[in-house]
């Protein structure tokens, strides 16, 4: 079993140092897919192999993350394809740990995905995520399970992250630190068998720039499709800590993405009635 690597980027600075843990890996990738919008692509092909990388270049032309997520997915050769972004720090197990975990569970697993954990470059330190804080624990384990119970479709989802029935995204009290049945949790680290997602798509929308809930409008169709979605803490990716990381400068937008998955989930669990 091999696996694909995509990677979404804008040729920022960070980008060179998810590409030199990936050279670090114990279990190197079968190739490393980066779909580059609005830099110059030779500098990253250089890189690549100075890093030992097997290397695919796809330059972007148009549209936004989840048309090059489905760019990268297009492309990719191997039985697994993990997904993350242009600015973590893999832990030099991470592949490997995917490998492992893939091959423990039930092929009718089709995705698995695990956190971040932001880290603070400078002084070389983790740092707590807001899904970390005591609490959003507290309000997950304790308060959210009643304001939000699961879709019908999603009981088996309730600890980890899910649709409600009034069609919320929520995260159950398994999110940060428990295995469990979950949607997708963060495109930063999530992968998948290529056989159950042949068929899928990530959402393309002229107003979904920033691929807000993506991940979950994923997960549905994948489950819609026959397959299990899980998360397990124990793979997480060391997520560099920079302005992008808060998205509260852009809640417009991002409520506006929202209103549109939204309405696509509700269209997708409907029709299965």
């Amino acid at each position: 079993m091999k696996t694909s690597v995509i990677i979404p980027s804008k040729g920022g600075e960070f980008l060179e140092y998810v590409l030199k843990s990936l050279s670090s890996q114990t279990i190197k990738p079968g190739e490393i897919i980066l779909v580059l919008k609005d830099c110059d692509t030779r500098k990253f092909e250089e890189i690549t192999v100075q890093q030992g990388l097997r290397g695919v270049i796809i330059e972007q032309q148009e549209g936004f993350v989840t048309h090059a997520l489905n760019l990268g997915k297009k492309e990719a050769s191997y039985e697994l394809i993990l997904f993350t972004d242009d600015d973590v720090i893999l832990p030099s197990h991470w592949v490997e740990n995917y490998l492992k975990l893939f091959r423990q569970t039930e092929k009718t697993v089709g995705c698995i995905s695990s956190r971040d954990v932001y880290f603070d470059l400078k002084n070389k330190r983790k740092v707590k995520t807001p899904d970390d804080y005591l609490y959003v624990k507290a309000f997950r384990s304790f308060v959210r399970p009643l304001l939000d119970p699961p879709h019908p479709k999603l009981k088996k989802y309730r600890f980890g992250s899910y649709i409600s029935k009034r069609y919320k995204f929520v995260f159950g009290k398994g999110i940060p630190n428990k295995n469990c049945y979950s949607l997708p949790f963060r495109g930063v680290n999530m992968g998948f068998r290529k056989e159950a997602i042949e068929g899928l798509k990530f959402i393309e929308h002229p107003e979904i720039r920033r691929g807000f809930r993506y991940e979950q409008h994923f997960g549905i169709q994948l489950l819609l499709s026959g397959y299990d979605s899980v998360y397990y803490p124990a793979n997480p990716v060391l997520h560099i800590i920079r302005e992008s990381l808060s998205r509260t400068k852009k809640i417009e937008e991002l409520k506006k993405e929202e209103e549109i998955i939204k309405g696509e989930i509700i269209r997708f669990l409907q029709m299965e009635r």
